[in-house]
């Protein structure tokens, strides 16, 4: 029996859940391997209820694990390499692209690389292999006693070099800024301190085969740092509106360059960059995974293509169906006030709680002259949970997915469709209130 070894933990895996229709009708069977970010007991949970996708996992075509290190993995997935001809391993997370991509290179299957896998978990390794596309940058010394010693560059980042979802990126305007934030980091994470880019932000995504692009799209990217210091993404617009030919090519270009620099082999990348006005473009960090939030459903709603079949393919060596935009897609997370997360509703637009549920839904695309549309509101929180800074992409609560023409005003539809959605919180001191 043919089978596709899928590894992930379930937050992500609730945005590709597609995946299972789409190996059975490719002839293979999905085994999974969720990680430690998944809690036994939501999966659980979803696995009982008969309306759920994973309910149709058996219990032998699944491992939960209590960590992400290869080792862990080889433990999970030997018993299925001698029970299936595993034709495909597929990562769909950012913690196992390391473990994932060893194991594809070993067994002879198509992936990124164990190179390309391992530059993309690390900022560091990133600017040493791409030096051209890095900005200035340092490394804090181990004991950091001297840690603004000899560096001059104003206003500046810091960052752990190993985190995910903006987490511990924090700005910095003098020497003086740096010391009070070392306690806010672990006494072994390695720390960039570089020099804070000006200029808009944008992800590249790609679908690589052998080394050779077969799709690339831009994605615009907005994020909170104008009034925090904070460098949260708060909205994403695919394909990025109002770039030029010349600065289409420079990013496209630049993208290129870095996965020739890591000797990216198969698979999805997604390359984060910034565009400064003089046209200077820099790369921010990179991943060798789909991206994020709900960027493939944009490229979905803009292009009419399906990326999470596109990904299967390429590791099945099967020809993925690429497309060109014809509408524009975007997501924009919404403030919110503080306190517990009790309700959201909106008019008009379907109301989605992914976390809650395990599931995200299946936005179909629409014709490419339709009216602006907006297809969903999506809470990425639970009831109760408690709603603060948003200093990371874990503290955002409410997103609302829109398209609408390429050359209609994808703001005016973005507006459009948020005025009618309320985030209800109550005190944090009244949980009692708290609907569930």
């Amino acid at each position: 029996m043919t089978a596709v070894v899928v590894i992930t933990d379930l937050v992500v895996l609730a945005k590709h859940l597609r995946l299972l229709d789409l190996a059975e009708q490719r002839g293979v069977t999905p085994l999974f391997v969720f990680g430690p970010e998944t809690p036994a007991e939501e999966l659980a949970r979803h696995r009982s209820d008969p309306a759920h996708p994973l309910s149709r996992i058996p219990d032998e075509g699944l491992r939960h694990v209590t960590d992400t290190s290869l080792e862990t993995v080889l433990r999970a997935v030997t018993p299925w390499l001698r029970e299936h001809a595993v034709r495909a391993v597929l990562n769909v997370g950012e913690v196992f692209v390391e473990a994932a991509g060893a194991l594809a290179q070993t067994l002879g299957l198509p992936g990124p690389g164990t190179h390309a896998a391992q530059v993309c978990r690390n900022k560091v390794l990133q600017r040493l292999a791409a030096p051209a596309l890095a900005p200035r940058w340092t490394l804090l010394d181990t004991t950091r006693s001297t840690a603004a010693d000899g560096w001059e560059v104003f206003p500046a980042v810091l960052k752990p070099a190993s985190r995910m979802s903006s987490s511990g990126v924090r700005a910095v305007m003098g020497p003086a800024g740096i010391r009070p934030l070392l306690p806010d980091y672990g006494a072994d994470e390695l720390l960039l301190l570089e020099e804070r880019i000006e200029g808009r932000e944008f992800s590249v995504e790609t679908l690589v085969r052998d080394g050779s692009v077969l799709w690339a799209g831009i994605t615009a990217k907005d994020t909170n740092e104008s009034d925090t210091s904070f460098f949260t993404e708060t909205g994403h617009t695919s394909p990025a509106p109002h770039l030029t030919p010349d600065q289409e090519r420079l990013l496209l270009g630049a993208n290129a360059e870095f996965l020739r620099s890591v000797r990216f082999g198969t698979g999805m990348s997604h390359a984060e960059f910034r565009l400064t006005t003089d046209d200077r473009v820099v790369l921010m960090e990179a991943a060798a995974r789909p991206p994020g939030d709900a960027i493939t459903r944009l490229w979905r709603l803009a292009t009419g293509m399906d990326l999470d079949a596109a990904l299967l393919d390429l590791v099945l060596g099967i020809e993925p169906v690429i497309a060109s935009p014809r509408r524009r897609a975007r997501q924009a997370y919404l403030d919110h006030p503080r306190g517990l997360l009790a309700d959201v509703t909106a008019d008009g637009v379907p109301v989605h709680w992914v976390s809650e549920r395990g599931q995200w839904p299946d936005l179909l695309p629409i014709p490419k002259e339709a009216p602006a549309r907006g297809h969903a509101v999506l809470v990425s929180r639970h009831h109760g949970d408690v709603l603060g800074d948003q200093s990371d992409s874990r503290g955002r609560s409410v997103s609302v997915v829109v398209d609408a023409p390429l050359d209609d005003d994808i703001d005016a539809a973005v507006l459009g469709a948020t005025w009618s959605i309320t985030i209800h919180t109550v005190p944090v001191e009244a949980p009692e209130e708290v609907v569930r």
